[in-house]
């Protein structure tokens, strides 16, 4: 009877195949039967024709109408056996193998391919919710293969979440798993909490001390050779850790090393770039601050550094010399940062740090106090005055006022504005230009302000004599350089050549008789150096002054870690910071004549400005230098006699800092 019954569904298929076009293919059609309804498993298909993207549910699913099953019966919320079913799903026995099977949960093996069968080899891995899975190739007998949120599941071991309802849930940090990105359980990774010590992890974000070592939570260190424990760098910087009753916070870094802030370093600035700096160079300016050495900025073969750069002294080893003069980029970053009151800054440096060279500099002197600057401009020793003017040349002109005509060589430039304010004009060169260059025409005062500012103090003769020793006539060592061609010889027998900024200009410049008007820059005799070329020197004379480390044989024989100090010997002399009791009545005292009178205080004048009355100060110290200027001043190694006023403001004259050598 089975057999005639299968062939007469036989022919018919067939006649009806004959007579009929695709869109009316039926199961016994398969290949032309759309899907669902093709009498085949197929695509996502749970069981033939049902469950998956098919509008219908299969047997034992979830049901409320009839309608909504393949079956055709909904009984008890869920899909009844389909009729003619003699076993699985929805029938009190599951199918033994090589029994037909519409579905996997027909079978007693959990496996349906036409007819239930041992599962094969591959079954986690074929797509399918088979095998013994509560989900498509997870859960269940697939052990190693917990189900994603969304599964089917029977417990929570099916899930690599939690297993609620029937379902797998998003797997969550209090789950009491290891799941998601998590490195252990219920920690560490981008969502759970950081993991305690001893806890499994992969990086140090994992851990609650920020360090991992070994995929272990650990405890920092600040020698354990690594960045973690919110370090900025190895070993040093940033925040502080705490977990468990454990704390950490690494010690400061220095100059070179990552930061954050300015409170991860040594020194209490981090750069734009995030590296610990020297306050002076952290700031997002280039021009004296990474433009010392070597050769004119974009020249072919410039060698440049940061101008900041300070090395080790030979025998005071706990003091650091730095490499080159200030220069106006620096002093720049220190206006800007500390300015315009200075003054109020300088008694608040000098109550914190009592000891400093600048406390003992206002407390030992303290009329020199009043003379900083509190204001950006107008009255009395404005910040404004300080930078335009020599407030009190009593002693003849000091370069420092760059009006037209004047040859003056003021290397800081200041807006039209503030130029303004004593009727200057505007400034001839690039800004760029002028802070490349050494920081001239500022109070020696103002220098111990800003070497204080910037970790440090002024250097003093002690560290010169350091790295300039006395049985060396010149910084380099003995040998003579300078002898030939014209000029007027100088102490020690020497002139000025092209390879030391010494005597350089036309000839008596300055007063000067030591000009080599066998050389010449531009057509003009005397000159050896110029930058930039082609300038009105009448209105700035500033190009006669090089860029720290432009002359490359000043540079001491002296080396720290193979490396000389540059500019010692000329370019601009150097202020020290021995500050002392000045024996020079007229240097001892300061008339300020940057603005009318104070009212109620002294007053002065001097004979190089009649009709002019300005605000007396007494009580002013000496202070050292050294070095030679490049309009041909000569201090050498300095002496008792290489002395002026705290106060003294001169075009020809700088500083440089010293500062302790932890820093770096």
């Amino acid at each position: 009877m089975r057999l005639h019954a299968l062939h007469v569904s036989l022919v018919v298929g067939i006649a009806v195949a004959a007579c009929s076009t695709t869109n009316d293919a039926t199961p016994s059609d398969p290949e032309n039967a759309p899907p669902c309804k093709n009498g085949v498993r197929d695509g996502d298909e749970i069981g033939v024709d049902c469950g998956g993207s098919c509008g219908t549910k299969c047997d034992g699913d979830e049901c409320s109408a009839d309608t909504e099953c393949a079956s055709g019966a909904c009984t008890e919320g869920a899909c009844a056996a389909s009729a003619g079913k003699t076993c699985g799903v929805g029938l009190p026995n599951p199918c033994a193998d090589g029994e037909t099977c519409q579905q996997d949960a027909d079978c007693a093996t959990d496996y349906c391919d036409a007819t239930c069968k041992p599962p094969p080899a591959n079954v986690h891995a074929d797509g399918r919710r088979n095998g013994g899975e509560t989900g498509k190739d997870c859960g269940g007998k697939a052990k190693d293969k917990p189900c994603p949120a969304g599964e089917k599941c029977k417990v929570s071991d099916d899930c690599e979440g939690l297993c609620d309802g029937k379902v797998c849930l998003e797997p969550s940090p209090t789950d009491g798993k290891k799941n998601g990105d998590e490195t252990d359980v219920d920690c560490g990774g981008s969502i759970a909490p950081k993991c305690a010590l001893d806890k499994a992890c992969l990086a140090n974000a994992d851990c609650e001390l920020d360090a991992c070592t070994a995929t272990k939570c650990v405890v920092p260190t600040e020698s354990d050779a690594l960045k973690n424990g919110s370090e900025t760098d190895v070993d040093c910087g940033g925040p502080g850790v705490s977990a468990g009753g454990i704390t950490y916070k690494a010690p400061r870094c220095t100059v070179s090393k990552g930061c954050g802030a300015g409170a991860d370093c040594l020194t209490g600035a981090c750069s734009p770039g995030g590296k610990c700096e020297l306050p002076s160079c952290a700031t997002a300016e280039t021009a004296g601050i990474g433009t010392c050495g070597a050769k004119e900025t974009g020249q072919a073969g410039a060698a440049h550094e940061s101008c900041c750069k300070s090395l080790i002294l030979p025998t005071r080893t706990t003091r650091r010399l730095d490499k080159y003069e200030i220069t106006t980029g620096r002093y720049r970053t220190f206006i800007t940062k500390v300015g315009p009151n200075i003054r109020a800054w300088v008694q608040t440096y000098a109550a914190a740090n009592p000891t400093s060279q600048l406390a003992q500099l206002v407390t030992s002197f303290p009329a020199v106090a009043n003379l900083y600057p509190a204001a950006d401009r107008f009255g009395n020793m404005s910040l404004t005055a300080h930078l335009s003017l020599d407030i009190d040349n009593y002693d003849g002109i000091r370069g420092c006022y760059n009006g037209n005509g004047n040859y003056s060589a003021n290397t800081y430039w200041q807006d039209n504005v503030h130029q303004a304010d004593y009727s200057l004009p505007p400034r001839s060169l690039a800004r760029t230009v002028s802070d490349e260059k050494p920081m001239n025409c500022a109070m020696p005062i103002m220098y111990a302000a800003f070497c204080a500012w910037d970790g440090g103090e002024m250097a003093r003769f002690a560290d010169y004599a350091d790295i300039w020793p006395a049985a060396q006539t010149f910084p380099w060592g003995s040998t003579n350089y300078c002898t030939e061609g014209g000029g007027q010889g100088q102490p020690g027998g020497f002139k000025p050549c092209a390879a030391f900024n010494w005597c350089n200009g036309t000839y008596q410049n300055g007063g000067f008789l030591c000009q080599n008007t066998a050389l010449s820059t531009n057509g003009v005799a005397g000159v050896f150096y110029e930058f930039p070329l082609g300038t009105d020197r009448s209105k700035d004379n500033s190009p006669l002054i090089g860029a720290p480390g432009r002359f490359v044989q000043d540079a001491t024989l002296v080396k720290s870690n193979g490396e000389s100090w540059y500019d010692v010997w000329a370019n601009l002399a150097e202020y020290t910071g021995d500050f002392a009791t000045n024996p020079n009545a007229l240097h001892s005292t300061f008339c300020d004549m940057s603005a009318p009178p104070v009212g109620g205080m002294p007053t002065c004048t001097r004979a190089n400005r009649p009709g002019q009355t300005g605000t007396l100060s007494t009580g002013i110290p000496q202070i050292g230098l050294v070095g030679q200027s490049w309009e041909g001043h000569q201090y050498g190694r300095g002496t008792a006699a290489s002395q002026t006023a705290a106060t003294f403001q001169y075009g020809k004259f700088g500083a440089r800092c010293v500062r302790p050598a932890a820093v770096y």
